[in-house]
This record gives C-alpha cells, structure tokens and sequence, in this order.
C-alpha cells in the first residue's frame, strides 16, 4: 500500500512556518539529487564522461575550434 503525499510548491507552503520550509527544501534537494544522479549516469553510457566524473573527449566541437567561421553573434 502506497501513501500518496502532495507535492510542495512555493505557492502552497507558509513561509513563515519553518518546518515547511524545510520541507520543501528536502524536496527540492531529493528531486535534485535524483536528475543529477540520471543525467550522471546517461553521460557515463554516452561515453562523455567516466564513472569519476572525469571529461573523456576534450577537443572542441568543429565549430568552436579556432579557425572556424562561426560567428557567435556577440
């Protein structure tokens, strides 16, 4: 049996309550912790990374390397 909890905005916490606050921020650190966690985990099996956290491939893209005649618009 699951137990459906209502998920914590800004809009619908009090502010003054701290314990809301702090209620919402170990929400939004967890959903945090979790997208850093799969987008960690897809750039290890992209191969643009390894499990360190360590850049595999560090030459630039085509159009970043010096000589290129892409204009960034600045």
């Amino acid at each position: 049996m699951s137990i459906e909890t209502k998920r914590l905005t800004a809009d619908s916490i009090d502010f003054d309550n701290m314990e809301e606050q702090d209620a919402l921020l170990r929400q939004v650190l967890a959903d945090g912790a979790a997208r850093f966690a799969e987008e960690f985990k897809q750039a290890v099996e992209l191969g643009i990374i390894d499990e360190k956290g360590n850049l595999l491939d560090k030459t630039l893209p085509p159009d970043m390397r010096e000589g290129s005649d892409t204009d960034f618009g600045g």
